[in-house]
């Protein structure tokens, strides 16, 4: 089942992140009081709407409650930002991720119920939406508009195998330069298993990467 997501403030980053879900073929609501920002997310994002986050009963009629993950992306409004996640925790939304524009904030954040808050550049909004997309993906870092660099958590359900016999380099065309086992890094041999609750660290191309986490983690979800 995909994941739902809201991003709430549709600039510069929120609407990166926004467009980096679609393309991740995740269920996502783009949402901003301006209607200049929904207009131009709207020619690639399928669902927008112009409504005010602060008021608790918009996000009501939306159906927010049962979204699975808030990004909370306005930014440049503090009190908006403040309300917003205001009536997200009280809504239920298990997962809200903040930005903030200033690292003095983050406490501010997280008391009122963020589980994330970030101090982002545009750049990180790619790496943003790939995290939150897969609860297995736990660090990202783009290289360039193709490959990436991830950190990959393996399922508890997990059947233990040796790299060789998982064979991923012909399977999915991706490397595994590391795995961290019980804490511990190292660069793993074909002989070396991949075992329950192991992190991979993974370079390939963002699409082969995320076959990769649902390959590996598919008993699990």
């Amino acid at each position: 089942m995909k994941k739902s997501f809201i991003v709430i403030g549709l600039g510069r980053f929120g609407s990166s992140v926004a467009r980096a879900l679609s393309n991740m073929n995740c269920d996502i609501l783009g949402m901003d009081i301006s209607e200049e920002c929904v207009t131009d997310l709207a020619r690639d994002i399928e669902h927008c709407v112009i409504a005010d986050s602060t008021k608790i009963a918009t996000l009501k009629e939306l159906g927010v409650a049962s979204i699975d993950h808030a990004v909370v992306a306005i930014g440049n409004d503090l009190e908006a930002s403040i309300l917003t996640t205001m009536n997200l925790k009280t809504l239920g939304v298990k997962n809200i991720t903040v930005r903030s524009d200033s690292l003095g904030y983050h406490e501010i954040f997280e008391r009122l119920g963020a589980t994330e808050v970030i101090v982002p550049e545009e750049s990180s909004a790619i790496s943003l939406a790939n995290q939150i997309a897969s609860d297995a993906i736990l660090d990202y870092y783009s290289i360039d508009s193709d490959f990436a660099i991830v950190q990959i958590q393996v399922g508890p359900k997990f059947r233990a195998q040796t790299l060789i016999e998982l064979n991923l380099r012909n399977k999915f065309d991706v490397n595994i330069v590391g795995i961290i086992h019980e804490d511990k890094f190292y660069i793993p041999r074909g002989t070396d298993s991949l075992m329950p609750s192991d992190i991979m660290v993974l370079v390939g191309t963002k699409q082969k990467i995320r076959k990769v986490d649902a390959f590996i983690n598919q008993e699990t979800k």
